[in-house]
């Protein structure tokens, strides 16, 4: 029977027990290895027996499927903001009518019938107060005014955001070929958050580098040994999807050269090896093959079933006879094969070859042959003498299968496998209960070792470990790697030869982090049996409330007063991009802050590499152990920086000059006391005041707290880019995640709101897609706040003229379908297609990035900009028709189209002035809404032959145009209208250009300077050394 929580949405975590009734009810412990989730790929494994724990809507998958993930962007917040207004406004207009109908109603009035547009039952008021005619007539104008509020506009935003996340799917310069990725897009309606970043939080390792690592040096008992950096380089890790896999029969034959000379018993400067030396470096190399997650796995069905051509496909018995062969070395092939008698024969000089009779099967002739050069080749030895072993020897390290690779869940333990694969200790296999390995000290024969318990690793210990039973000698041996200041501190040194060797081990440690490698320290333990059992009983069988802080105190007591072993140094290189990337982001005034694991000194070089801190840069470190003394070190720090920047001082920590930027490096241990200690705002404000932050040895909880200090207490649109599970909570918290598919699996692309390839795509994301996003949204937004109240003031103008009764003078059926049909198709794509530069320009000029985080186009006062000019076009618009209709023997629905006619040209007009890039598309919409405009009218006023009254259009359109004076009037209440909106325009943008201006006007040929062959354009920020040519945009 099995017991376990309940399902829940929790990934990576599970516990629960195996009941054995049949055992006096023994409980034996689950956790998330024993799991399963729905969607995963077994692999390695014919089959297995399993008991299914949750189904249907209970799995795990299905509690994290809760569809689009929804957030609320700035632009949205500030949109019903304004919509509020907008409800204040219709309740003004609505109070502001009811009661000029009470007081129209409570003048003196001879009679009811002489009471204008209100028509009463045989004369009579029956009684009726002005008030309650007031009171009715509110709710008479909220159905008038009710288009005041637009909730159109949030159907618009829905349409837009989904096309604009579209093109951002579809952009192929966002493609990265090697690994076939293009942009996701998961939350559907914070595209313009993409144009207001400020704040940027990265990972370093998978997000600033491949991730893909290189062994490159070690230290064994105080010894250093460096890689070859030729084969190194050639020793880089391939990737398979998301899994990093490896070839360990291709990477073994690679040259080695850090301990060659170790294998030949002396050390890189020629020194004898001792016993004790030689046999710590084997328990540091079978360290390195066994403690890690890596498997040997065989993959020879897939390979046979590929060679075999699909026109000559053999029956199933002869491909599994074929696929079921295992070869060795030399002398003469013990497999499945003997059906086809395959013997070796005497090869010339090149090694074995194999001679396959081809009487047996005739139809998979040519597939055959392919397996046989393929088999042939596995045999050939590649060392340059052609004489195949040295001494006749067979080794176990050369024993060839028709595939088999190693796969790994980092690409650290991959790597570290691979390297110790090549210097003679080789993973041959794995189970959950042993492990298989060949040690070069153990001659030709395999080791095997009985894996008694692995304690995964997990982002608050930084350490793995694995608890090996010798079969030899019973040993029982604890083994675990992790982050050096992790593993120091679980040394106990006995003499002072290991107090040596503990120094020795930190200066290398330290020289390997100045290097940029990445560094991960090993040590050992040797267990008491009984000791043991007792400890692993309580391991497996804790209770579930409190199963995982009981099991981490449980591995935090085992993994004390160990010895140490040795450590090594990996080398992540750069992706491609990324020092562009980040300088283009600094110069878009976009702090970038690198959150990361690693050690300081691997950090820092990482950050000089990367151009994060600028080598010319003053680096200001706060590395406190004790907590006394952070608050004293973080005011030293702001007394210096604000001394600097003009504020009164007595004292000053840092005598650098003020010109010289600052880069504040702090480690995990500080943080934590930092956010303990109530220091944030402290250590805020001293951030803000630098460049670049760089965390180091932070923990995922850390990297999700700072970002959210920056997000709440600066008030800053912060972004977070990570790539693996650590990054999750980090890129949960910012306002706008995004995740790397990269080689550490797809949780952080799969919990972010957007996902890439590479880092360098995240700077086209945002200087283009946000950019025009942000631009595109902020001026629709605004512009149907601009059309919605236009038309309501137009209406409200009028009830002046008839006593507030709740007579319109524009026909209910052109109220409906003004703004469904006749306004709405246009601002749709000029919000989808329009852009203000080109992309090529955006991504050669940062600076043009800032208009978005610095709110330029949608800002407090918008709003009110946009009600003030409807407020004057309905005016301009109402009474250019009421004065030129004053005296005219006109009907009232004449009246009221002619304004309509107005209202439209007007709106489409000021859209047009809105417009930087005319195409096709929005041309249509334009057109297409002008001309539908006119034929809904002419075909309302031909079929409408008996509309119930008041409502009577027909033949008034066709009445309108057949008078010249009412074309005249149509022009004329235009051009009042929307004239002066194109002046303020023209005046704003000559006395106070934007750099959006300076680069349009630029790019349309109107600068100033230019001469016959160049131009040269040359900016107030820029020095001369920067000027930037046509050509160049």
């Amino acid at each position: 029977m099995v017991e376990c929580e309940a399902p829940n949405a929790e990934l990576n975590k599970f516990n629960g027990y195996v009941v054995r009734h049949l055992d006096n009810g023994r409980k034996k412990g689950l956790s998330k290895e024993n799991l399963l989730l729905r969607g995963c790929v077994l692999r390695n494994t014919d089959y297995i027996k399993g008991i299914v724990i949750y189904a249907g809507h209970d799995t795990k998958a299905m509690k994290n499927s809760s569809g689009p993930r929804y957030k609320r962007s700035k632009l949205e917040r500030y949109m019903n903001r304004d919509v509020i207004w907008c409800l204040v406004i219709l309740l003004f207009l609505c109070f502001f009518s009811a009661i000029g109908s009470g007081v129209w109603l409570s003048l003196k009035w001879d009679s009811p019938e002489d009471i204008p547009y209100i028509p009463f039952d045989d004369g009579v008021r029956d009684g009726s107060k002005p008030a309650v005619e007031g009171f009715l007539r509110f709710w008479t104008f909220i159905i008038i005014y009710q288009v005041m509020i637009p909730l159109s506009l949030y159907a618009t935003l829905e349409i837009v955001k989904f096309c604009q996340v579209y093109f951002i799917h579809q952009d192929i310069a966002m493609y990265y070929e090697e690994a076939d990725i293009l942009p996701v897009c998961r939350a559907l309606n914070i595209t313009e958050e993409l144009g207001q970043v400020q704040h940027i939080f990265s990972d370093k390792t998978g997000t600033l580098t491949e991730n893909k690592m290189v062994f490159k040096a070690c230290v064994i008992g105080g010894m250093l040994f460096r890689e070859d950096t030729t084969s190194a380089d050639n020793a880089a890790s391939e990737t398979d999807g998301a899994q990093a896999t490896a070839d360990p029969v291709t990477d073994e034959t690679k040259s080695t050269s850090v301990l060659t000379s170790v294998a030949n018993g002396y050390t890189d400067e020629g020194e004898e090896l001792t016993d004790e030396q030689k046999a710590k470096i084997n328990e540091f190399l079978l360290l390195l093959a066994t403690c890690n997650t890596v498997v040997v796995s065989s993959h020879s069905h897939n390979l046979s079933m590929s060679m075999l051509d699909s026109t000559t496909m053999p029956s199933s018995e002869s491909v599994d006879t074929i696929d079921t062969a295992i070869t060795t070395p030399n002398g003469t092939i013990t497999s499945h094969y003997s059906r086809f008698n395959i013997q070796e024969a005497n090869g010339s000089a090149s090694g074995s070859v194999l001679e396959v009779p081809m009487t047996t099967f005739t139809p998979v002739k040519n597939a055959l042959k392919k397996i046989t050069a393929r088999i042939r080749r596995s045999f050939i030895n590649e060392d340059s003498s052609g004489d195949g072993l040295p001494n006749g020897e067979e080794s176990v390290l050369s024993q060839r299968t028709l595939a088999s690779r190693y796969e790994a869940e980092s690409p650290d333990e991959l790597a570290l496998v691979k390297a110790v694969c090549k210097y003679g200790c080789r993973l041959l296999s794995r189970t959950s209960q042993s492990v298989s390995v060949y040690l070069p000290s153990a001659g030709s024969s395999p080791i095997q070792y009985e894996v008694l318990a692995v304690l995964p690793f997990d982002s608050v210990r930084k350490c793995m470990s694995v608890v090996l039973a010798d079969e030899r000698s019973g040993e029982i041996v604890l083994y675990t790697k992790g982050a050096d200041n992790i593993i120091f501190d679980k040394i106990k040194c006995k003499d002072n030869n290991q107090k040596e060797l503990l120094k020795q081990t930190r200066i290398y440690v330290n020289h390997f982090a100045k290097d940029g490698l990445r560094t991960l320290c090993m040590a050992k333990k040797v267990l008491d049996r009984e000791m043991f059992e007792g400890w692993y009983e309580r391991y497996t069988n804790c209770d579930l409330e409190d199963r995982e802080a009981v099991q981490f105190s449980l591995c935090n007591m085992i993994e004390t007063e160990m010895e140490l072993l040795g450590a090594t140094g990996i080398e992540d290189r750069l992706q491609e991009g990324v020092a562009e990337s980040i300088q283009a982001l600094e110069q878009a005034n976009i702090k970038v802050w690198v959150l990361t694991g690693d050690k300081q000194e691997t950090a820092i070089n990482i950050g000089y590499a990367c151009g994060l801190l600028p080598t010319d840069a003053a680096i200001l470190t706060l590395n406190v152990p004790n907590a006394d003394e952070v608050e004293s070190a973080l005011q030293g720090h702001l007394r210096g920086t604000l001394t600097r920047s003009g504020a009164a001082s007595t004292a000053s920590a840092d005598t650098r000059p003020p010109h010289i930027p600052k880069c504040l490096i702090v480690d995990g241990k500080t943080l934590s006391h930092i956010f303990s200690g109530n220091l944030s705002k402290s250590f805020l404000r001293l951030a803000d005041s630098c460049l670049a932050v760089l965390c180091c040895r932070t923990t995922p909880s850390q990297k999700a707290q700072i970002v959210e200090l920056v997000k709440t207490k600066s008030k800053k649109l912060t972004l977070a880019i990570g790539d693996g599970a650590n990054d999750v909570n980090m890129i949960r918290t910012a306002n706008v995640g995004v995740g790397i598919e990269g080689l550490e699996g797809k949780q952080a692309s799969m919990a972010a709101d957007f996902s890439l390839g590479r880092f360098k795509h995240l700077v086209r994301l945002l200087f283009v897609h946000g950019h025009w996003s942000y631009d595109r949204l902020a001026i629709m937004t605004l512009y149907n706040f601009f059309k919605n109240s236009n038309l309501i003031f137009v209406l409200f103008w009028y009830q002046i003229f008839c006593m507030f009764s709740g007579q319109t003078h524009i026909d209910q059926v052109y109220l409906i379908v003004f703004h469904l049909l006749f306004t709405s198709v246009p601002p749709i794509i000029f919000a989808i297609l329009d852009q203000d530069l080109p992309a090529h320009t955006l991504m050669a000029h940062p600076t043009l990035y800032q208009q978005g985080p610095e709110n330029k186009l949608y800002h407090r006062y918008s709003y009110w900009i946009q009600i003030l000019d409807s407020l004057y076009q309905s005016l301009a618009i109402f009474f250019i028709s009421y004065l030129h209709y004053a005296d005219a023997d006109i009907g009232l629905w004449s009246f009221g189209t002619t304004q309509t006619v107005t209202l439209v040209f007007a709106q489409l007009i000021v859209l047009a002035f809105e417009t930087r890039y005319w195409q096709w598309p929005f041309i249509c919409s334009i057109v297409l809404s002008l001309v539908g405009f006119w034929v809904f009218l002419l075909i309302l006023g031909t079929a409408c032959l008996r509309c119930d009254p008041p409502s009577n259009p027909y033949w008034v359109m066709q009445t309108i145009l057949s008078y010249a004076d009412s074309w005249l009037c149509i022009m004329l209440g235009v051009i009042v209208a929307v004239v002066p909106r194109l002046v303020f325009l023209v005046f704003y943008n000559m006395v106070y250009p934007t750099d959006v201006i300076h680069y349009r006007s630029l790019l349309l040929g109107k600068s100033k300077h230019r001469d016959s062959q160049n131009l040269n354009i040359v900016f107030p920020d820029e020095t001369p050394a920067t000027h930037r040519t046509i050509e160049h945009l």
